[in-house]
């Protein structure tokens, strides 16, 4: 059923906001204003267009309510206003999500404090921008620890905090320093040029009223102390039209902010003085590096350490800058984890796998190994697109899918899986069915468990790069290395050694019985440009 039939019978007007999903959330058609609203860049899931602009109260979980197929709503926030979310299956495979409440006009103050709302101090701050004005500074203000406190005592303990602590603020700033409820857990501040040197100043009594106001659940609950804040303040640039949002000025915010927190949090940072590129800079890269196509994959061989013949590769992501210079996975990777977006990295990757993979399969048959994130498995939708992605694939080679293990494995650390490995398990099942087999990496870097080699089906252990780095020089590394392979090799697992540097360190894994090897001293990573089943052009060697 398209939306457009849902239309015609009368079932919604095209002015509201509709989609016409699938239980894995993935939008089928949209209504004209739900277009409007909430553009698509690709093929995005109906969260992923909706947390541009929408977000959802704690324990509202989409894509739970998405698979359950039960009538229900959800409540979110959205443009400083409360809407309602309304799902309702149509069949076992079709969700009709109507939100209602979103046409109404926001007000220009905030209900909880009596503050000027988001869409006011964004107005305001596109006025100094289009006058030119480079004077004024921002400063951003996050109540610490209020998730927990709502969690915890109750979202009307964390109302009662917002309120005090709105009430705090304006008592301690001066007069001509403008506040805003910026979001859930954070206040703007917009101060003028004649008070722009005195930033920190009003920071700091800011950061002291705070103490003045306390996390109280009642009788009940026992007291979790005084409130703290994490502030970031910066200088607001003038902007190219009186449309332009501050985004570069809102993001150092949001670097300062992080940098407090990821300091102990209750403290101060000036955004003008951070050195390092922020976590949101990076992630801002990243989104434009996934959208022009710069996220690529870079091979690495894996051996076989008895016959020097190459078994397998690992695909490595690599972002390509607009200049055309390598950058690796380890200086963006985790600025992806945070920005929850490495995910489409895997996905990315995955599909640039397979597409390789198709295109070498009638050379010499391989394993082919790629990374997958705890991001990644909270995408069903994704794990269902890169099935049909390899079927196609497969397919394609001989117009026979052959049953049994495929070439992909799936391969993954301790840290990136779920908490709990019966849910990992569960996420992971369509691609078991499907053929992908498991790999378990760094073993033995201390993040590595039995209990993960206990509860999941995995085939392959790959032992931790550091330890084989120390094995010319430490016989206790040596020790853990050859009591990992005997484990393995009692429980019918294939070991791969990482970060294989020399040839002493090749002989001595060969003698110890361990399978496979990686490393430079077997290769380094080369991007790796599909052109057709009997081709592959090496486009950078890094």
């Amino acid at each position: 059923m398209q939306l457009d039939n849902v239309t015609a019978d009368g079932g919604t007007d095209p002015g509201m906001i509709v989609f016409l999903c699938t239980a894995s959330g993935r939008v089928l058609s949209a209504s004209p204003r739900a277009e409007e609203l909430f553009p698509t860049d690709g093929d995005q899931s109906l969260r992923e267009r909706l947390e541009s602009r929408l977000q959802m109260n704690p324990g509202s979980p989409l894509g739970t309510a998405l698979i359950d197929g039960e009538e229900t709503s959800l409540v979110g926030l959205m443009d400083n206003r409360e809407i309602t979310l309304g799902i309702t299956p149509l069949d076992e495979h079709q969700r009709l999500v109507v939100m209602l409440e979103s046409l109404c006009s926001p007000t220009s103050q905030d209900s909880l404090t009596g503050l000027p709302d988001r869409s006011t101090m964004l107005e305001r701050i596109r006025e100094i921008q289009s006058d030119g004005d480079s004077s004024h500074r921002l400063m951003l203000v996050d109540i610490d620890r209020l998730k927990t406190v709502n969690d915890y005592l109750g979202y009307h303990v964390g109302d009662r905090v917002i309120r005090d602590l709105a009430s705090a603020m304006q008592a301690a700033v001066p007069d001509d320093v403008m506040t805003a409820r910026w979001s859930g857990h954070e206040f703007m501040l917009l101060i003028p040029p004649r008070q722009a040197e005195r930033s920190q100043q009003i920071a700091e009594r800011i950061r002291s009223s705070a103490a003045s106001v306390r996390f109280n659940g009642g009788d009940d609950a026992p007291p979790l102390g005084s409130v703290t804040v994490s502030i970031g303040h910066g200088a607001l640039g003038p902007g190219e039209t009186t449309r332009t949002q501050p985004r570069d000025q809102l993001s150092a915010l949001n670097a300062a902010v992080y940098e407090a927190k990821r300091t102990g949090r209750d403290r101060v940072v000036n955004a003008d003085r951070l050195l390092q590129p922020s976590v949101y800079t990076t992630g801002g890269a990243l989104d434009r590096a996934i959208h022009e196509g710069r996220i690529v994959a870079a091979s690495q061989p894996i051996v076989d350490l008895k016959t020097g013949e190459v078994v397998a590769d690992e695909a490595l992501a690599r972002m390509i800058t607009p200049e055309g210079d390598v950058i690796p996975a380890g200086l963006f990777i985790d600025a992806a984890s945070r920005l929850q977006m490495a995910h489409r990295i895997d996905f990315e990757i995955i599909n640039q796998t397979i597409n390789n993979c198709a295109a070498s399969i009638t050379h010499r048959p391989m394993a082919h190994f790629v990374n997958i994130s705890g991001d990644f498995l909270q995408h069903p939708e994704l794990m269902e697109q890169v099935i049909l992605n390899a079927q196609a694939a497969c397919e394609g080679i001989d117009g026979v899918e052959k049953p049994g293990p495929k070439p992909l494995v799936l391969e993954m650390t301790e840290r990136e899986v779920l908490e709990d490995t019966a849910d990992a398990l569960m996420a992971l099942k369509p691609l078991i069915d499907f053929g992908l087999r498991l790999a378990l990496d760094d073993f033995g870097s201390g993040y590595s468990s039995y209990r993960y080699l206990l509860d999941m089906p995995f085939t392959f252990l790959k032992i931790e790069g550091a330890l084989v780095q120390n094995m010319s020089d430490s016989v206790r590394a040596q020790k853990i290395v050859q009591h990992i392979q005997s484990m393995a090799k009692d429980m019918g697992l294939i070991t791969v050694a990482e970060f294989i540097g020399d040839e002493r360190t090749a002989d001595m894994l060969r003698e110890m019985g361990i399978d496979w090897g990686q490393g430079f001293y077997y290769g380094r990573p080369e991007i790796i440009q599909s052109l057709g089943k009997d081709d592959r052009n090496v486009i950078h060697d890094i």
